[in-house]
């Protein structure tokens, strides 16, 4: 019994860590989503949902932190002028993906785009700050102190397709697509998952995923597209033309689009073969989970 839970250097196996993680943060989450619907109505519109979870998720990473004797710091939570730096590369090469893909599929005749006369930057402003806490959840959630902890027990390959096949899990599809359009949409967001766990293997920090997170939400609901299937109200609004919905990904966004996957792989390709910026922490040797 005692193998099935504590490995040969005597600490717990690091599957029952990442599961604990896991529930700790589903924990706090659903106790902190409940609070707010206690809130005032006038007030509960300003203490979002995505606010709430990153900090459940942060709550939870604090806590096995101060169980394990190290510090926030240790899972890539950092700020300081690199992380700043990193944080700013990462909006830049997120917005500059969305961008990328957008341009194929206008290209390609999938779409056009008409100014949104309720497009403003009051609106742009508020959306930027949510998906600030979309990005900051999700990047604590799947390549934090879980993900941290997978490379403790595996290769760094096989924790980071482990962790990219959750990331596509966890993520939902609309009802309705077809199951072409949901498979392209499962993949890209899968290497969308390779892409920010390497941003993370690559510095070994968050800043730089969190603003690649960032960066491909924010101007991909400023220009109009859906993000991961959300509507969004951007400065533009896309009208789609006769074209497959695999080629523009329709009111999914463009995350289910075949351009993107084409972007995607070249993008993670590239970042495979960059050795980096350095570890700022060094992680131990891999042991048995």
């Amino acid at each position: 019994m005692k193998s099935l839970f504590i490995n040969a250097e005597n600490t717990l196996r690091s599957g029952w860590k990442i599961l604990g993680y896991f529930l700790l943060t589903a924990a706090f989450g659903a106790g902190l989503i409940f609070a707010r619907r206690m809130l005032p109505d006038a007030v509960r519109p300003l203490v979002s949902e995505p606010l709430l979870v990153f900090l459940a998720a942060l709550a939870a990473s604090w806590l096995c932190a101060r169980l394990e004797r190290t510090a926030l710091r240790d899972q890539g939570f950092v700020l300081n002028q690199r992380a700043v730096r990193e944080f700013g590369l990462g909006i830049a090469g997120g917005a500059g993906l969305v961008c990328l893909v957008a341009a194929g599929a206008w290209l390609l005749d999938g779409f056009h785009w008409v100014r949104n006369p309720d497009g403003k930057a009051s609106v742009l402003l508020k959306s930027a700050g949510t998906m600030l806490a979309v990005a900051l959840f999700e990047e604590m959630l799947f390549h934090g102190y879980a993900f941290q902890r997978a490379l403790q027990g595996m290769r760094p390959r096989r924790a980071l397709i482990l962790f990219s096949v959750l990331f596509a899990i966890a993520h939902p599809y609309m009802e309705g697509l077809p199951g072409s359009v949901i498979l392209v949409a499962m993949l890209n967001t899968f290497l969308a998952g390779c892409l920010l766990g390497l941003c993370y293997l690559r510095t070994r920090g968050l800043a730089l995923p969190v603003g690649v997170h960032l960066g491909w939400n924010h101007v991909l609901g400023s220009l109009g597209f859906g993000v991961s299937g959300n509507a969004s109200k951007g400065l533009w609004t896309p009208v789609f033309h006769d074209a497959p919905m695999w080629l523009t990904g329709g009111a999914y966004g463009l995350e289910a689009s075949v351009v993107t996957l084409g972007v995607f792989s070249l993008a993670v390709f590239a970042l495979s073969r960059w050795k980096g910026t350095g570890a700022r922490v060094s992680l131990p040797t891999v042991a048995p989970a």
